[in-house]
């Protein structure tokens, strides 16, 4: 049985801490929390039933800890996680890894360095209909890519829940808006599925709210062949969660909750040579279709206790000697690249190259950052 920490107790990482306490992670056990916040601390350690403290690096020394779960505001990430990785401590990261690529990278290096575990909360590769997806397009059942469109307009959030803390939808406090908040996680399933694009060219625009960085974006990822058009809001209602990703031999129509797929029985390029009629010969043109569906259990579990919770019990399995990470936290840097990418080029109306140059976009985010401190954008 391992021993976790949970930093950082506010809206997310209490229920990380209640998921422990409640023994719904094999192998694993809450020993402590920690948070500044005395109010905070002080209720969720009366529901865990579990000692609290207000300094990590005073809980370091009084715990025998194995893992902590970091669920801080953005900036703060990098230098917990760098405090217990150098003391052979496994973390857990909440998304993002780092508000930006540079100070990621150095994060991972001494992540390699330690030999310790690093994992990201990316909680959205534990969904079935994920995976399944990126099973078809890694194993080329769907042929070459075409085209992808990624449509998130569905995490609605309201002026009150940017007024709850401070820090949220801010370059000084959050690095960001809905894109490295909410967006994260679907960049994440991006690249996860299609890989890393080699440009970005990207507009952002604020929304009916009172703050300072994005709640739209509308941004081209290029990739070699094809490009993969990202659209994303947070003031929609009622809002989609949708995914096209277009192949030679295939399309997939992909939710939160479902995918239906379509494989042709010819790849375009043959019912393209066989064509002897302006729109294709019909009878070449056929395909079979399935659907792939999220499943009555899994939306009851993942209801009840969060679909975090998988990736705390994945964690917390490879931990106890089970194998390899589903969301390794090495790779928190990849959807990184595609935020920062994203923002510089909103900042230059340029096309940006990816991978960027880390040092230059922690420059224009600290110009932001501080822009926002005098009373600017």
């Amino acid at each position: 049985m391992k021993n976790f920490a949970v930093i950082g107790v506010g809206r997310m990482g209490s229920k990380h801490a209640v998921n422990l306490a409640k023994g719904r992670v094999k192998g694993a056990r809450l020993a402590c929390i920690c948070d500044v916040d005395k109010a905070t601390r002080e209720k969720c350690a009366a529901k865990c039933k579990t000692p609290a403290y207000a300094d990590y690096k005073q809980m370091a020394e009084a715990e025998k800890l194995d893992a902590v779960v970091i669920a801080t505001p953005h900036y703060s990430h990098v230098e917990i996680a760098k405090y217990f990785l150098t003391r052979g401590v496994a973390v857990l990261t909440e998304k993002p890894v780092s508000v930006t690529v540079e100070w990621a990278e150095e994060l991972n290096e001494v992540a390699r360095k330690s030999g310790a575990l690093f994992g990201i909360m990316y909680n959205q590769r534990t969904n079935n209909v994920y995976a399944h997806v990126r099973e078809l397009v890694k194993s080329g059942r769907l042929g070459a890519i075409r085209r992808a469109n990624i449509t998130v307009t569905d995490w609605y959030r309201s002026q009150f829940y940017y007024d709850m803390g401070g820090w949220r939808a801010s370059w000084s406090g959050e690095g960001g808006g809905t894109l490295i908040n909410q967006c994260v996680h679907q960049l994440d399933v991006m690249q996860w599925i299609l890989g890393m694009p080699r440009s970005v060219t990207a507009v952002c625009r604020t929304v009916n709210r009172n703050i300072t960085t994005e709640n739209e974006v509308l941004a081209n990822f290029a990739y070699k062949d094809f490009n993969a058009v990202f659209t994303a809001s947070a003031h929609e209602v009622p809002g989609v969660n949708m995914m096209e990703i277009a192949g030679d031999r295939g399309l997939i129509k992909a939710g939160k909750f479902k995918a239906d797929i379509y494989l042709l029985e010819k790849s375009e390029e043959e019912i393209n040579a066989l064509s002897r009629r302006d729109y294709g010969n019909k009878e070449d043109k056929k395909y079979k279709k399935y659907t792939v569906r999220y499943g009555l259990f899994r939306l009851i579990r993942d209801g009840l206790r969060g679909q975090q919770c998988n990736i705390l019990c994945d964690f917390a399995r490879v931990l106890n000697g089970g194998g390899k990470l589903l969301a390794p936290g090495e790779e928190g840097i990849n959807g990184l690249q595609l935020i920062n990418g994203v923002y510089a080029s909103h900042w230059t109306g340029k096309q940006v190259a990816l991978p960027l140059d880390g040092k230059a976009y922690t420059a224009m985010l600290k110009e932001r950052a501080a822009g926002e401190k005098k009373g600017g954008c």
